[in-house]
Order: structure tokens, then C-alpha cells, then sequence
């Protein structure tokens, strides 16, 4: 907040204009009042009783006011931004200003009280005029009363109180807003950033599962095709049906990748570490990328002894590092190339494992290195049209290795491979445990250590924990954690989840009990954990600390305390079951969208029997592929385009369009739905203007209208019509249905960004809330408007009108 103050004007002389903001320029202003109040210290030193002062003190004074003044004029742009730099020049202005007037015999005693209330007032005044006013009116009035006979006279020094008093108040006014300004900014960066979390969660929750499933659909029919259980297939249907489906798998894998980029960027990614064997999760990664590796002629071999120490992480996440980082080594690996995969412990640092995936491929150039793990980095060095991705496996890898706690980087030469290696904790219990049982340099007094575990079925065998349900307890439990007193234990064996789960609580054991009896209590009180019998007990056990014998260190107690502790929940331990601007959205577009259109042209050229004849059950498959890959790319298509309105890049291209050919491009598009007892209408008058409009976002509007259209209309018809206004010079486009109909009392709020109407309202189909948004925000920008009439039971009409030619509006 800035405050415009004595701003003048003349315009006698246009040459002279001057205002005068105190938040407006602050290096130029805080030097502006540093030299006032070293003006002010020289007249309150030098000059007292009508001689000029010989005391060094005053001199010295003197000197260090003026010093400041030129330190401060010297100081960079940079000083000044700086959150303490005003607090600091405060206390040094106070403590030169209070003993130049204690120092000064013709000022009284009353001045230095009136100069401090003034102060006071620059730090609570709500704005600087309240804080220049106010001093004002205090400086006056403190030149006609006496400070010991409170009578009204004209003091001697009132010009010294009135000019003393008033360049105090701007002084200390301009610095304390100062101040405030930079909370002020801090508090709406933080309210900002937290904003932009919370749309974030919200846009990844919609997108996650609208892109998913429309892909999953697509994978399956193409798979059933494959297999011949819709009927048998030509070579070359299955040449190319084996084309679609690498390239849904691609598909699959980047949207994988741009959502969790998003978390990483978000600080939601899942991430529970426990005790994990390396070589078992290798093995796993070996099965499930071996196959490509041999398809592409691809030599891959695994080094991973299976007595290395246990690493402490997320067995999930581990093995996404090693995914990536394999899948990359082939893409970028020639025919009869060879990828080693590595680990031994850190020569550096034996609390890690150092883990390499080394390939004889295309290298990396000495600048790609430097950048290989940005996101939507990719090197321009050795990409080709047929490796291309988001550029999101490497930022991933990074992320989720720093959330470890180790370290990743490449070593590589161009033509001659690349090694990528990175580090892992190694598993240790009394790393994990001794900040918490520890005080100081000795053990705490009293260790317990709680159960919590599944209780049998009315005597009968064990009830089975489900996933969720071990998420919910793991949750609870950890809501319950406190630093340094009480520690949520992870699993110290590598054999999956268990069903038992182990804190520390560092209290006697009356503290044991009330703990037991919170835990129980929110165990109750979760309405996920509805097991049989309570089906959960809750229980504690003191841990026998060993002698604080002088002889042992702390490190070896504690190794004793975590032996023991290892022990009991290696006993009681069962068997479980283990499962991110606008160049962002420029390459998510290319990337994505590719593999989409190749589904599409694919199953097209399948559909339309240019490659052979088909039965009805393979036309009605692929009829589906059809569909679900055009629901998905208006999908996308939204996504993008509420990423660009969102980041302020969405601008308009007006061209000229045959309104008429537009039409029939989307007719041909749609051609006849899988609705057997669904109709789509087109009526438009055999001739149309030329508009001048962006052609691209209209067409998503059309698509986005009667999409929505048919995804709520069971039965009947859906009509596009088109009509020419000669008096307005506009076009109305008009998709109307026999559907479900909208609520009048939810017509308000249908344009709004993920709004989905509820399941009492609509049909059990739903989708990501941007379809009408993004219908009213592009007809908005291309100087139009949408009009929307609707009754339950009986369907719904938007209307949207645009001018002919180009008028837009940001």
C-alpha cells in the first residue's frame, strides 16, 4: 500500500510537476530522511544556548549521524529490500536523535517524551498521513504548554519542536510503513501460494481420473481385438492394432509422469519408507522391463548382491527410479547395445548404497548434464522423433531420490553412454530411533514401546486388513507421533505391509497408559476401521533400557535398545501383500497428443475396412476406440486450454472460416453415435457467411457443447443448428437435446471451472467440470456470449452468439 502525499500541480509551469510517494522509490526516499536526520542532530549538537558546542561527544555524535547518512546512500538496491534494514535504521536513528536532544540544553525534558510518543504513533497509526497529522498537531501543541504549569504561552523553542517533531513523524512514519508493507507482502505470498496448492490438488483430483479412463477403455478394446476374441485379424490389422496399442502404453506412461510431476511440484507425492531389500526390488524391475529391452536387442544385466544391507525407503518408489531410469537407458540405447544395472555401498559415505544404471547409448552432451534433471528437459543432442516424451521421467527420478534423502547425477560422454547413479539410506533402527530415546548425551529414563494389532474374529481365524484400512491406522498413528517423544516405527523387514504397527513413547508407564487410551479412542472413532470385535488391540510393553555403563558410548546403548526393539516386532511381525507455464503446456500438447491422433487415424483406417473387412463385434470395438480417443482429446484440448486462461497465455488468432466446412469437419467427426437410440441433427441453411474468428477455439466449443450434450441425452436426438443474423451481423450456434435437463437452481452455476452437478441431478456419467467453462470463457474472448435454456426431464439448449467478424475482449 502505497500513500500519495502534497502532491502539486501548475499549470503556470508544465515543466514542474511534483509528487511525492513515500513508498514510490525507498532507496531514494530512505536517503531523503537519513540526511533529515543528520540535519537535524547537527542543529540539536552544535547549537546550544546561542554558542556553538566544543564537546567531542557532540562531534562525535556528529560524525557517526553523518556517517550513516553517506553508508546508507552508498548501500545497493539490494540493502533496502531487506526486511531488517528498516527495523535497524530505526534503533540507530532513535539512539543518535535521543541523545542529540538530551545533549541539547534548550530543549526541556518534555521534548524527549513528545519525541518518543511520536514514534509510538508511526508504529500503530494505521496509515502515514494519520502519522504526519497527528505528530503535527502534537509538535504545535507542545509550543503553547508549559510541561509544569500546563499554561497556554509561546515556548522559545517552538520552532525547534514544530520542525523537530514533523521530520521525526515522516522519519519514523516512512520507516515503520516500511515495515508493514513487507508483512503485508508476506502474508498475500503466502496466502497466494497456499491458493495455488489448493487449485492444484483440486485440478490434479479431476484430471487424474478423466484422462485415465477414457485410456483404459481404449487399451482394452484394442487388447480384445489383438487377441482374436472379437474374431481373427489380417496381418495387417494387427500390425497396426499393435501400433495403436504402443502408443496408448506411451500415452498411459506420460500422463503417469505428468501426474506425478504435479505432486512433486505440490509436495503430495506417497512416500512411506520402511526396510527394503534392493536386490528383491531389482529382480522385480528386471521382469517387468526385461521384455522391451530383448525387442529391441538390448543386452540388460543386473549386479545387485543379495547381502548388501537392507536401504530405508519406499519400496514403490524405488522402484519407479529404477523403471525410469532402465526405460531410458533403452530408448536411448542402439540394437546390440548393453545396460548395467549396479549397487554396492557408498565408498564416500557407508551410510548409503550407491546404486548406477550404466548404458553404452547415444551420451549426453557436457551442457545436457547440467540440465538433464530439469523438468521438460530434453537433450536436443541425440533426441529423435521416435524418443520423444514429456521430458518428466528424469525430473520424477530426482524428486522422488531427494525425498530419500540421497543424491542422483550422470556421468556421461556424448556417443559413448551415459551412467546414472544415485544413493539410498541404508535401513538403520537406531539412526531412526536415537533422537527420540535420547536426552542430551544419555538414554531417557523410561522406554515403551505399543502395539497395535488385529485382534481374531469371535476366536476364529484372523479377519483379513485391507489396504485401506492399513493406510487409515498408518494415518491415525502418525497424527498421534510427537517429535522427539513419541515415533511411529516403520517395518524392519522386507517381506510388505504388515498388519502390525509399532510406536515409541518415551514416558513412564502411567503416560503408556493414557497414550494406549487416546490411540483407542481415535481408533473407535474412525469410521474406515469398522472391523469385527473391535477387531484391533491396542497394547504396550516396557523396553529394558541396558546400564549407562561409563564404558559403553551412547551409540552403542542405543544400538542395544533398538536390538530389543527389533527383536519384539520381528516375533510379532506377519505376512502382508505389497502397489508439473507455458512451455509446460507446450510440450505436454506435442507430447500427449501425438500418440492420441495416432490411435485415432489407426483405428479409423480400420474402422472405415481400408485394410481388410470386419465383423460387427470388431466394428462396434473399434467404434468405442473411436469415441473414448475423441472424448480424450477435447479432454486434453480443456486442459490445456484452462492451463493457458489460468496462466494469462491464451490469446486469439482470427482468420477467416467457412462456417459451412466447419460444420461438416465435425459432422464427418461425430458420424453416427454409439446410442443406437440416439440421433444427431445437423441444420444449417445452404449458405453462411465467412466469419473472422479463431477457428480452433470455436471448433472446441462445438465440441465441449455437444459432447455434453450427448453424454446426458440416454435417448432422442441431439440438433446442431446454425442461424445467420443480417441485422446484427452475427451467427448463433445452437446445440440442443432431449436430455435429462438442469435443475433451474443449478443453471447459475454451470460455467463454473469443476462444477459437476450432482448424481441426484444428473446421470452417473461425469467429467472434469472444464467443458462449459471453457465453452463461456473462449465465446467471451472471441466477443460473443452463450445463453443456456434448459427443464428437467426434457433437455437443454446453449446458444452461443459471435459476431462475424472478429471483435474479441481479454
Amino acid at each position: 500500500m502505497t500513500f500519495p502525499f502534497a502532491i502539486a500541480s501548475f499549470d503556470a509551469f508544465p515543466s514542474f510537476r511534483m509528487s511525492f510517494d513515500v513508498l514510490a522509490d525507498k532507496k531514494k526516499n530512505t536517503i531523503g530522511v537519513q540526511w533529515f536526520v543528520a540535519i537535524a542532530i547537527a542543529y540539536l549538537l552544535l547549537f546550544r544556548n546561542g554558542e556553538v558546542s566544543q564537546t567531542p561527544l557532540a562531534y562525535f555524535l556528529l560524525a557517526t549521524a553523518l556517517a550513516s547518512a553517506i553508508v546508507v546512500q552508498r548501500l545497493p538496491e539490494s540493502a533496502f529490500n531487506r526486511p531488517v534494514f528498516c527495523q535497524a535504521l530505526m534503533i540507530i536513528d532513535t539512539i543518535l536523535m535521543s541523545a542529540a536532544i538530551y545533549l541539547n540544553n534548550e530543549s526541556s525534558w518534555d521534548l524527549l517524551l513528545i519525541f518518543f510518543f511520536g514514534i509510538l504513533i508511526a508504529a500503530i497509526a494505521e496509515n502515514f498521513l494519520q502519522v504526519v497529522l497527528t505528530s503535527f498537531l502534537l509538535g504545535l501543541t507542545s509550543v503553547f504548554i508549559s510541561p509544569t504549569d500546563l499554561e497556554f504561552r509561546l515556548r522559545p523553542d517552538g520552532l525547534l519542536r514544530v520542525s523537530l517533531l514533523f521530520g521525526a513523524s515522516i522519519l519514523y512514519g516512512y520507516l515503520a510503513e516500511q515495515v508493514k508493507v513487507e508483512k503485508r507482502k508476506k502474508a498475500v505470498l503466502e496466502k497466494t501460494m497456499q491458493q495455488r496448492l489448493l487449485t492444484k490438488d483440486q485440478f490434479l483430483s479431476h484430471v487424474s481420473h478423466e484422462l485415465r479412463s477414457p485410456i483404459t477403455a481404449i487399451y482394452q478394446f484394442v487388447t480384445i481385438l489383438i487377441d482374436g476374441l472379437a474374431g481373427d485379424l489380417n496381418p495387417d490389422q494387427q500390425e497396426y492394432l499393435n501400433i495403436v496399442l504402443r502408443n496408448v502404453a506411451q500415452l498411459r506412461n506420460m500422463i503417469t509422469d505428468l501426474l506425478e510431476a504435479t505432486r512433486a511440484e505440490t509436495g503430495k507425492l506417497a512416500f512411506e519408507p520402511r526396510c527394503a531389500s534392493l536386490s528383491q526390488l531389482a529382480s522385480e524391475v528386471l521382469e517387468t522391463t526385461l521384455a522391451t529391452a530383448v525387442a529391441k536387442g538390448v543386452r540388460l544385466t543386473v549386479d545387485v548382491p543379495t547381502d548388501l544391507p537392507f536401504v530405508f525407503g519406499d519400496p514403490a518408489r524405488i522402484k519407479q527410479i529404477l523403471t525410469n531410469l532402465i526405460e531410458n537407458a533403452i530408448k536411448f540405447t542402439p540394437a546390440k547395445g548393453e545396460i548395467a544395472l549396479r549397487s554396492q555401498v557408498d565408498n564416500q559415505d557407508p551410510n548409503f548404497l550407491r546404486i548406477a544404471v550404466a548404458d553404452s547409448g547415444c551420451g549426453i552432451s557436457p551442457e545436457g548434464t547440467k540440465k538433464i534433471f530439469d523438468r521438460l528437459f530434453q537433450e536436443t543432442e541425440t533426441i529423435d522423433s521416435n524418443r520423444q516424451g514429456l521430458g518428466l521421467g528424469l525430473y520424477i527420478c530426482k524428486e522422488l531420490v531427494n525425498l530419500h534423502g540421497g543424491k542422483i547425477w550422470v556421468e556421461s560422454d556424448l556417443g559413448k553412454g551415459s551412467t546414472f547413479c544415485f544413493t539410498l539410506p541404508i535401513f538403520s533402527l537406531s539412526k531412526i530411533l536415537y533422537p527420540v530415546i535420547t536426552d542430551g548425551n544419555r538414554l531417557k529414563a523410561n522406554i515403551a514401546m505399543i502395539t497395535v494389532g488385529r485382534i481374531p474374529a469371535n476366536g476364529s481365524s484372523p479377519w483379513r486388513m485391507t489396504d485401506a484400512m492399513r493406510r487409515e491406522i498408518r494415518k491415525i498413528l502418525q497424527g498421534c507421533s510427537l517429535p522427539d517423544t513419541r515415533l511411529l516405527l516403520p517395518s524392519v523387514t522386507d517381506r510388505g505391509e504388515s498388519d502390525v504397527f509399532y510406536l515409541v513413547d518415551c514416558l513412564d508407564q502411567q503416560g503408556a497408559d493414557l497414550t494406549v487410551q487416546m490411540i483407542e479412542e481415535k481408533l473407535r472413532g474412525s469410521k474406515a476401521l469398522q472391523v469385527p470385535d473391535g477387531g484391533l488391540a491396542v497394547s504396550y510393553r516396557m523396553v529394558s533400557a541396558p546400564r549407562q555403563e561409563t564404558s559403553l558410548s551412547l551409540e552403542c546403548l542405543v544400538d542395544e535398545v533398538a536390538t530389543a526393539i527389533r527383536g519384539q516386532m520381528l516375533l510379532t511381525v506377519s505376512d502382508g501383500e505389497n502397489e508439473k507455464d507455458q512451455t509446460y503446456v507446450a510440450e505436454m500438447s506435442h507430447g500427449i497428443k501425438t500418440p492420441l491422433n495416432v490411435v485415432l487415424g489407426y483405428s479409423g483406417m480400420l474402422r472405415d475396412k481400408l485394410l481388410g473387412d470386419l465383423n460387427p463385434t470388431q466394428e462396434e470395438a473399434l467404434d468405442k476406440v473411436i469415441a473414448h480417443t475423441n472424448d480424450l482429446i477435447v479432454a486434453f484440448d480443456n486442459v490445456l486450454e484452462a492451463q493457458r486462461i489460468k496462466d494469462r497465455t491464451v490469446s486469439v488468432e482470427n482468420h477467416e472460416l467457412n462456417v459451412l466446412e466447419l460444420l461438416e469437419e465435425l459432422k464427418m467427426n461425430y458420424g453416427t453415435t454409439q446410442n443406437k437410440a440416439l440421433f444427431l441433427i445437423w441444420d444449417q441453411p445452404a449458405e453462411l457467411p465467412v466469419m473472422v474468428t479463431d477457428a480452433v477455439k470455436l471448433r472446441l466449443i462445438f465440441r465441449n457443447l455437444i459432447n455434453n450434450a450427448i453424454k446426458f441425452t440416454e435417448k432422442g436426438s441431439v440438433r446442431v443448428s446454425t442461424e445467420f443474423n443480417a441485422k446484427s451481423q452475427s451467427l448463433e450456434f445452437k446445440v440442443s437435446d432431449t436430455g435429462i435437463g438442469i435443475a433451474k437452481e443449478a443453471i447459475p452455476g454451470i460455467f463454473h471451472q469443476f462444477l459437476q452437478l450432482q448424481p441426484s441431478q444428473i446421470n452417473p456419467m461425469t467429467g472434469m467440470g472444464l467443458g462449459l467453462y471453457i465453452v463461456k470463457t473462449l465465446t467471451h474472448l472471441l466477443g460473443g456470449k452463450v445463453a443456456v435454456e434448459s427443464e428437467p426431464g426434457k433437455g437443454s439448449a446453449f446458444i452461443v452468439t459471435l459476431p462475424a467478424h472478429a471483435a474479441t475482449t481479454n
